[in-house]
């Protein structure tokens, strides 16, 4: 991302794919009328091992880490481009209302003592602490995110996590194996503007179902709504569906993405939108 920036500010670039969080308030100031943010269909979330443990069978300690994780400072202090803070897995979807759990709404004081009170429940506190690998594909964002959650986990519960960057395809065939992982980084974009895009990861089966999430009542919802032509009561289905997965917890939702990104004001033809799809044909150069 720092050498994509270089080089859109030598301009060898008219467009970035992406800006480095960590300059995001600078690039405000410096790039005003060229730094474009916008809404995209996506999800940033941690993702947990339920095929071994320590996460397997133990729903205690997966909702108190979720709960322990202060999305607001992650938003505030680390990414800082107008995300939104996640507690369910669906982002904003037209027709669609999106699911979090009660404790979404509390005040933080309440979050973080019922987030001591599961951990201990789940057989950790001091004299027990749980140690733990975070593994995230290697990325300046990634990395920055990981620390300040480690860091939360650390204060708030007495967890000692561990950081392991990894490069891409490596970091994805060591989520599908299921050995090495225990929490893992994931980010999922929608291939359309439905909330099934979503709901079909977390399938039993499903090549990206990196948590191993198994739920007959999960899969049977997905079903219902795939074979539903009335588009009010599929909603309803899938709706219903998220609720299982706050519910039981396979994965820790972050934030919602946006777009962020730099682009020259001689590029004509470029328009924001929550898919985040653009089309070459449309684009052109003024003259400047």
């Amino acid at each position: 991302q720092s050498s994509e920036l270089k080089r859109y500010q030598a301009n060898e670039l008219d467009m970035t794919y992406e800006v480095p969080d960590k300059q995001i308030d600078r690039l405000r100031g410096q790039y005003p009328d060229e730094l474009v943010i916008s809404p995209w269909l996506g999800t940033y979330y941690y993702g947990f091992n339920l095929t071994q443990p320590p996460f397997k069978d133990n729903l205690a300690l997966r909702k108190a880490i979720s709960m322990a994780i202060d999305r607001e400072i992650v938003m505030k202090a680390v990414t800082r481009a107008g995300e939104i803070p996640a507690y369910g897995w669906v982002p904003p979807v037209t027709g669609y209302t999106g699911q979090k759990p009660e404790w979404a709404d509390w005040p933080r004081d309440k979050q973080l003592a019922e987030a001591q009170r599961l951990y201990a429940e789940a057989g950790y506190g001091p004299g027990k602490q749980l140690k733990t690998t975070l593994i995230y594909n290697t990325q300046e964002n990634h990395k920055r995110i990981a620390v300040a959650i480690a860091g939360m986990l650390k204060e708030y519960l007495g967890m000692e996590v561990s950081l392991l960057n990894q490069e891409w395809k490596v970091f994805l065939e060591t989520r599908k194996q299921k050995v090495e992982t225990q929490i893992f980084r994931a980010g999922w974009i929608g291939d359309y503007n439905d909330p099934f895009t979503f709901s079909e990861l977390m399938r039993t089966g499903h090549g990206l179902n990196d948590s191993d999430y198994r739920n007959p009542e999960y899969d049977d919802l997905l079903a219902r709504a795939s074979a539903e032509q009335d588009m009010e009561k599929r909603i309803a289905l899938l709706e219903e569906a998220e609720r299982l997965i706050i519910r039981d917890i396979p994965i820790a939702p972050i934030y919602f993405y946006v777009a962020k990104r730099l682009v020259k004001p001689w590029v004509g033809g470029y328009s924001s939108n929550i898919m985040d799809h653009h089309y070459t044909k449309n684009f052109f150069i003024r003259e400047h």
